[in-house]
Formats: structure tokens, C-alpha cells, sequence
């Protein structure tokens, strides 16, 4: 990644120094764009499964000391998380998370799940990167049948999600491929 965003979250002070006037502007805007739209910053999709924006503060985090999974790659891990368990899956805005990477975040996902800890997926505002995830997590929780089901049913609880098409291929793939419902406890195939 062109941003050397770390699996911990951290971005490299080299990316930091060469980047910085765009990892600011990133930050202030999606920090305003929050303040502005009056959207939540997260939304409970089924019990325990939060979707949301990221969390520039530890009020914007879902409750229960939630793994996350961070979809971004222009937004470090705040350090206030550190205690977390974490995932990233670094994708640029308007992008998808390749298929192996929406299948890794999913078992991973579960596996927590199976802790009944909470899990909370997002990105920079919670309507694509995230909710792409989302909706394969959906899927192998057997909380709906296939991905265009989730889609609709986070959009039920989520109004302003939007995936586009290479989110929408990206799924597509990953429901052909997919190992996560005949490898982990919960799937329903």
C-alpha cells in the first residue's frame, strides 16, 4: 500500500512526514463530515455487531470493548484502542476489500463472535469499505442468506450506506469462493 499503513493500525513516520498534509486534511474532513451530516457514528446491526465511521474517539465506540476491524488505510488506529483486538484490512476510499481479505476479516470476525465479544467493522464514515465486510459477516453469521440480503438489511438500521460496484463485484467473488460457513461454528451451508 502506498501508504505503508501497519497491521496494528500505526502508519510509518516516513508515510507521516511524506503524506502528511493529506492524512490531515483526511482526518479534519472526516471528522467535520461527522459533526455535519447528524448520522450516528455507529449502528447495531444484529445484537453485538456494530457498522460505523471511524472512531476519533473513545465516546464513538460501540460499547462492550468491541475487536475491531478497520477497513481504512488514510486513518491510523487511535491509540486510545491499543487494548482492542484488531484487524485491518487497509483499503483505499471507494474501494473493496479483496475477497480473501472479506474472508479473513470474516473468520476472524466469528472467532470473536464465539468469545461473545462484540464486534464493531468500519471505515472512514461506515457506508462502503465497512459495510462490505459487513455484509459477508452477515452471511456466514447466518443472520441472512446471501449478501444482497445483508446489504438491505443494514440499510434498514444504516440509511445512508452506499456500496458501489467494485464493493458489489468484490462480494460476488467472495460468495463463489467463500470457506467461512464450512469452516466455522455459526455458518449455515
Amino acid at each position: 500500500m502506498l501508504l505503508g499503513k501497519n497491521p496494528d493500525g500505526s502508519i510509518p513516520i516516513w508515510s507521516i512526514i511524506m503524506f502528511s498534509p493529506y492524512l490531515i486534511l483526511v482526518r479534519i474532513f472526516s471528522i467535520l463530515r461527522r459533526l455535519t451530516s447528524g448520522e450516528e457514528p455507529y449502528h447495531e446491526i444484529c445484537e453485538g455487531v456494530y457498522v460505523g465511521g471511524w472512531p476519533y474517539s473513545p465516546e464513538k465506540l460501540p460499547p462492550g470493548d468491541p475487536a475491531i476491524i478497520d477497513c481504512t488505510c488514510e486513518i491510523p488506529r487511535k491509540s486510545e484502542f491499543k487494548g482492542h483486538p484488531y484487524l485491518c484490512i487497509p483499503t483505499w476510499d471507494t474501494r473493496a476489500p479483496r475477497p480473501g481479505e472479506i474472508e479473513s476479516a470474516v473468520k476472524w470476525a466469528c472467532r470473536k463472535r464465539a468469545q461473545n465479544r462484540p464486534i464493531f467493522i468500519h471505515c472512514a464514515y461506515g457506508h462502503g469499505r465497512s459495510v462490505a465486510v459487513m455484509c459477508a459477516l452477515l452471511v456466514a453469521l447466518g443472520v441472512v442468506e446471501d449478501w444482497k440480503m445483508a446489504e438491505k438489511f443494514i440499510k434498514e438500521k444504516r440509511p445512508y450506506i452506499q456500496m458501489n460496484s467494485l464493493q458489489h463485484e468484490a462480494l460476488e467473488e467472495w460468495s463463489r469462493h467463500r470457506l467461512s460457513s464450512r469452516s466455522l461454528p455459526g455458518g449455515t451451508r
